[in-house]
């Protein structure tokens, strides 16, 4: 790398301590190396620990694509100097030729690796950078997440690591997908010890807070608002609650006048980790339709579409920069009550405002579907219109709690299915 390429002194001299660190031994230097080599030189110092601070926020592909986009701007930058220098010489054809000689270096320049990789010469080497990935993931000191805490779409995972993943839940109004989303926090938080992120673009943050409170202790939430529970169940709820080794951390946006974008998102989970130092393990988000892309540009009302597939693939990509599973509700467009009390009627992708366009950058897309005689019995059916890993099409029956805050009540739903 040409030293001009870089800001300034510092920025050259680690350079070329790294550089040379990997033509030795082959391997980039750790942060204690480049310490020890520049324990005197302060700027050099200070610069590593900037480096350090941003690191845990970059993913390499992130790095790679700013390094290369830092890279074409100077090399414009100096082609604009030169190129104005020919033509205030007279020098018309020299000016062009060199524009043109930056045009054909542009569209060949990549740092990444060729696009193009032949599946027999690299089938050895693939599988063990897979047998790598595997090992890596199980002594790994992040938790596994793998469990969506629905017992039939526990079993169609079978254990996959869902970090990465992008998981959407798409019902009408008044169904439950608030619900279902503050189930996985609470079980992923019980079950699993699972520090869990929860955005709420909708409804108050008392709501939210108060919500989770009595899904923890199984208690239906108007009784923990109202303070309507006893000092001796407050006790043993306290007890329970010490007792937990995950956390669930709400973060509330104002409605008023609020434009939130995904960039808030990921802005939030990096407020997260500076306060609580860790990552989340589960990011919720209700509801991904209030949210606008990391742009923040105003759509228009016929580019409405446009937008909420940008939002999807901001949330695809983040959940796997942050390596956490994206959770997200969604709100169906249709609302016809007459289709909705037909029990042979599901709610597929193509119920979403978007189609099959919002429905591509998701992992899973999953339904709620509640008739009125559902309602009245405390049923739902889940359908699954996209599993990425799993079959897609099935249609399950689970029985719900929402009176004591329980989203999935197991006993009656294995009874609903035996």
């Amino acid at each position: 790398m040409e030293k001009e390429f870089l800001p300034d002194r510092s920025f050259q001299r680690i350079q070329e301590v790294v550089a040379n660190h990997y033509r030795n031994y082959k391997n980039p230097p750790t942060y204690a190396v480049l310490a020890q080599a520049f324990s005197t030189d302060y700027d050099a110092i200070e610069l590593i620990n900037t480096f350090q601070e941003y690191d845990i926020d970059s993913s390499s592909e992130a790095v790679l694509d700013m390094f290369e986009s830092y890279i074409k701007g100077v090399r414009l930058q100096n082609v604009y100097s030169e190129v104005g220098k020919l033509y205030n010489q007279s020098k018309q054809e020299k000016a062009q030729d060199l524009l043109k000689e930056y045009a054909e270096w542009l569209s060949g320049f990549t740092l990444k690796s060729s696009a193009f990789v032949d599946v027999a010469k690299t089938f050895t080497e693939r599988f063990r950078q897979n047998q790598a990935k595997d090992r890596e993931e199980q002594n790994s000191s992040m938790p596994q997440v793998t469990r969506f805490y629905v017992p039939y779409l526990d079993a169609l995972n079978g254990g996959r690591n869902l970090r990465g993943q992008l998981t959407c839940f798409l019902a009408s109004t008044g169904v439950g997908k608030s619900h279902i989303v503050k189930h996985i926090g609470i079980r992923g938080n019980i079950d699993d010890g699972l520090h869990i992120l929860h955005f709420q673009l909708e409804g108050s943050e008392e709501e939210a807070l108060n919500a989770y409170s009595g899904g923890l202790v199984s208690k239906n939430a108007y009784y923990f608002e109202r303070g309507k529970i006893s000092e001796t169940e407050m006790r043993q709820f306290e007890r329970t609650v010490e007792a937990l080794s995950g956390s669930i951390t709400v973060r509330c946006f104002p409605r008023f006048n609020a434009r939130v974008s995904t960039l808030d998102i990921k802005n939030g989970i990096a407020e997260y980790r500076k306060k609580c130092g860790r990552n989340p393990d589960i990011v919720i988000i209700d509801s991904m339709d209030l949210l606008t892309d990391a742009s923040r540009r105003v759509w228009n009302a016929e580019h409405e579409r446009s937008k909420r597939i940008a939002v999807a693939n901001d949330l695809k990509d983040l959940a796997a920069d942050e390596k956490v599973w994206m959770v997200v509700t969604y709100q169906a467009t249709i609302e016809n009550r007459d289709w909705l009390n037909n029990e042979n009627n599901v709610l597929t992708e193509y119920n979403c405002s978007e189609a099959k366009g919002l429905a591509r950058p998701c992992t899973h897309l999953i339904s709620l579907n509640q008739s009125s005689a559902e309602r009245q019995e405390d049923v739902m059916r889940l359908h699954i219109a996209k599993a990425r890993f799993f079959k897609k099409g099935d249609t399950i029956k689970i029985a719900t709690d929402y009176d004591n805050e329980v989203f999935c009540d197991f006993q009656r739903t294995f009874s609903l299915n035996s």
